[in-house]
């Protein structure tokens, strides 16, 4: 039997594992895929959730041909049930106490789930959990009884695809049903944080981890994302993803192209302690609404950094700065094939006087953002806040 995996790119060892265990029959009733985001797990569960439901008796699956894979392909496969990651609902926010075990969806969760089964299916290096959504121990609940009471003689499945989303009665009554699986059903499950999950969740299923796609993989899936998005192919933005088709995918649908020029001026900003572009900056987001572009430029920030550590790893060396026009990032970035002009976004980071403190500083930036209704006073004081600490480290 050749089982195949159109969906997912690269993942190779990954793909063998699982023909293997398909082939022979064993398996597993409850699988837990896990990396980082948008390696590919949810473009993997979905060929698996393909695969096991084509009905064909056929050399290949999934043979696109049977009723099965007919209804798959327009989401109207009766055997196929998902646990996502919802936002609360608004009535239930209004209200001073609620019952958690309510299983009742109200119709905008309902368009919501909707909409998140059309892109996990349509694109599953699009789909990515909301800030806040989680699935309810209703939803668990409501789920297990549809399975206790649906047909014993096919094949069912469950697509969990963020089972850290899960709150921790949700958790737990998962867990039970992980523990005493119905006959017949097959738990497909993926997480990007592997280690905040319950040890006893991660104990009920099999593991299988997924690696960032080795630089000619990569270069052909993000070609490939880059037509499916409808946007030009940016070789630029390729080191940033590290090696994630949906990371690349991200970056282009947040203009990574500006990201780049912001990245730019505050890093030269940040280098040079000129704490007053981080206040021209913070002047032009005043709003909350605002505070999203905020975040999308610091985490690209912590993007640069990365990139930057893992060019010092493979190329050590001195380097002589601004005094030396960043020559050291472009000969790095040149022995890595990668864009010299990028060396005017990564030059700065020569300078920083103490990477760590940088990162730092970063990290808690964007908490701050998150957490507080004005990016404009958290990037100022969190910035002085750097500096301080900045001199500090270079006076002892």
């Amino acid at each position: 039997m050749i089982f195949y995996f159109p969906r997912t790119f690269g993942q190779d060892e990954a793909k063998e594992s699982l023909r293997q265990a398909l082939g022979q029959n064993r398996f597993p009733h409850a699988l837990l895929l896990h990396g980082e985001s948008g390696l590919g797990q949810h473009a993997l569960l979905m060929d698996l959730a393909h695969i096991l439901s084509c009905d064909a008796d056929a050399e290949a699956r999934p043979c696109g041909h049977c009723a099965s894979c007919r209804a798959f392909k327009n989401r109207s496969l009766d055997t196929l049930h998902y646990l996502l990651p919802l936002l609360k609902k608004d009535k239930k926010e209004e209200r001073e106490t609620e019952k958690d075990d309510d299983e009742s969806l109200e119709s905008a969760q309902i368009e919501e789930m909707t909409e998140r089964i059309r892109i996990l299916h349509e694109n599953p290096y699009a789909f990515a959990r909301r800030e806040k959504a989680q699935a309810s121990v209703g939803q668990v609940r409501h789920l297990l009884s549809r399975l206790r009471y649906a047909e014993n003689h096919r094949a069912r499945l469950v697509l969990v695809p963020y089972l850290e989303a899960l709150n921790d009665a949700a958790a737990n009554a998962l867990l039970k049903a992980l523990e005493e699986p119905p006959a017949g059903v097959y738990f497909l499950i993926a997480s990007e944080h592997r280690a905040a999950l319950l040890p006893t969740l991660l104990s009920r299923c099999l593991h299988l981890g997924l690696a960032p796609l080795p630089a000619e993989e990569f270069h052909r899936a993000a070609a490939a994302m880059s037509l499916r998005a409808e946007k030009p192919f940016s070789a630029r933005l390729l080191p940033f993803a590290e090696g994630s088709p949906g990371a690349y995918l991200q970056l282009l649908e947040q203009d990574g192209e500006t990201l780049l020029e912001e990245a730019s001026r505050f890093l030269s900003a940040a280098t040079a302690e000129d704490w007053r572009v981080f206040a021209e900056y913070a002047e032009q987001r005043p709003d909350v609404k605002d505070a999203e572009a905020t975040l999308l430029l610091l985490n690209f920030l912590l993007r640069c950094l990365r990139l930057q550590r893992v060019l010092r790893v493979r190329h050590p060396g001195p380097s002589g700065g601004r005094a030396d026009g960043y020559r050291w990032t472009a000969n790095a970035l040149k022995a890595e094939s990668l864009d010299p002009s990028l060396s005017g976004t990564l030059g700065p980071l020569e300078d920083v006087p103490d990477v760590t403190i940088f990162a730092a500083y970063l990290e808690a930036a964007i908490r701050a953002v998150q957490g507080y209704c004005n990016p404009r006073n958290a990037l100022l004081g969190l910035f002085l806040e750097y500096e301080a600490k900045v001199r500090r480290a270079v006076t002892t």
